[in-house]
């Protein structure tokens, strides 16, 4: 089924470039153009995920979200804001969205990022969730009661993974946080060492469920 995706901000051209990405990778797409329209049809309609300016005209983006939620409303919120500080960031997850994305962003990030909201919220609520952590004594990890031995690098990119639970990492952040950014190696280790790991943890390599590919992004951890 295809997913359908609101849109909201008052930028015409911010709107028409995320409408047609979004459009190209079969999603549906309907626009919003201030919090009071958003809010309107958020309740209103069905929505897969929301893509949310956080300043917008006649209600901004933190009211509209608080205010879906105080009825009830869970579909998943990604906002789009030009205010990069901790503070805002923080004000719109405690407010109940799923994710954040700061102006101006890559058009390959963004895409990302819903496909990986989408994903996860689409799951069935039933999903029997993974036993899994790190032995950080042995330097192996445990899933399911099942203990496996990890090489010192597979244990690092591990150890990287789990810290970044649920957020999408790019091949050269990962290179760059376990291999170090003087390393000799290549970044085509990183998806040697992804590979070894799947064959260690995932029950079919074919289709991961734990370390997830997103692809043109990056990897994902999902547990």
């Amino acid at each position: 089924m295809t997913k359908r995706i609101l849109i909201v901000d008052d930028e015409p051209s911010i709107l028409e470039l995320i409408e047609y990405n979004l459009q190209d990778q079969g999603y549906e797409v309907k626009r919003a153009i201030n919090g009071k329209m958003a809010l309107e049809m958020a309740n209103s309609e069905h929505f897969d995920l929301i893509l949310l300016d956080q300043m917008l005209p006649k209600l901004s983006g933190i009211r509209v979200l608080k205010k879906m939620r105080a009825i009830g409303n869970l579909t998943p919120v990604i906002f789009l804001t030009a205010v990069d500080n901790e503070d805002s960031k923080v004000d719109g997850l405690i407010s109940g969205a799923d994710d954040y994305i700061t102006k101006p962003f890559s058009i390959k990030e963004l895409l990302a990022r819903v496909e990986v909201v989408i994903r996860r919220t689409s799951k069935d609520d039933d999903e029997k969730k993974i036993n899994f952590h790190l032995n950080r004594a042995m330097k192996s990890i445990i899933i399911d009661d099942t203990e496996i031995s990890l090489t010192r690098k597979e244990y690092e990119l591990m150890d990287f993974l789990l810290k970044n639970t649920g957020i999408v990492v790019s091949r050269e952040q990962i290179f760059d946080n376990v291999w170090g950014v003087n390393s000799d190696s290549q970044l085509r280790m990183v998806d040697i060492q992804i590979s070894h790991l799947r064959d260690k943890i995932e029950k079919d390599t074919k289709d991961p469920q734990i370390i997830k590919t997103v692809h043109g992004f990056g990897y994902i951890l999902e547990v």
